[in-house]
């Protein structure tokens, strides 16, 4: 016999379990059924519940229905860091125009805590290609030495993923020995060009 799958207001009830891998397992089929369970995480991210706000959030990320831009952006400016970055990153993966200025702000939010210089933010805009770079370039930078290293991160990877751009190693020249802990911070804009849309990467006095 096979047994009847959990309704889905019980699945979004356990997302604040205090047990883990029920949490875990609850939000794995919630992103499972997609758009289907899209409505009900809405309704949970008015929850008296922290935890169970915050899964939410996370699993309408993860559906990325498009219907879903609204909630993204009321969390853009909360106080959780972590809600911030789950909003930033549900907006790009609907492709919301509004995507790119909330992965620039929320590039330092909820670091992988074995990876720390990766952010969902940071994923993101490495994601985007080259068309992120004009939004990065900027943060190198940035007053806040760790906003550096993850713009410098993001600038990095998108080179070395992109061989019109060049390689990483004539890049990593032209910076010479720029440590994002420390000043100078490096001053750079990465400009499109609108006949062909290749990006070109500048280093400004």
């Amino acid at each position: 016999m096979i047994d009847a799958q959990p309704p889905t207001a019980a699945l979004v009830e356990r997302l604040g379990s205090t047990d883990f891998n029920a949490r875990a397992l609850a939000l794995v089929e919630l992103v499972r059924r997609g758009r289907a369970a899209a409505p009900a995480l809405s309704v949970a991210l008015d929850s008296g519940d922290p935890e169970v706000r915050l899964q939410a959030l996370r699993g309408l990320a993860e559906i990325a229905d498009p219907a879903s831009a609204a909630s993204f952006a009321r969390f853009l400016d909360a106080p959780d860091e972590r809600l911030r970055a789950f909003a930033a990153q549900g907006l790009s993966r609907i492709g919301d125009p509004r995507a790119l200025e909330a992965l620039v702000r929320t590039i330092d939010d909820y670091p992988d805590v074995l990876h720390d210089l990766y952010t969902p933010a940071v994923l993101e805009l490495i994601g985007r290609g080259q068309a992120a770079l004009p939004a990065v370039a900027p943060l190198l930078a940035a007053p806040n030495p760790l906003t550096r290293a993850h713009a410098l991160l993001v600038v990095r990877r998108i080179v070395e993923a992109n061989p019109r751009l060049g390689t990483w190693e004539a890049l990593a020249a032209r910076l010479g020995p720029f440590d994002p802990s420390a000043p100078p911070p490096i001053r750079a804009a990465a400009v499109v060009d609108p006949a062909t849309g290749d990006v070109r990467f500048e280093f400004l006095e």
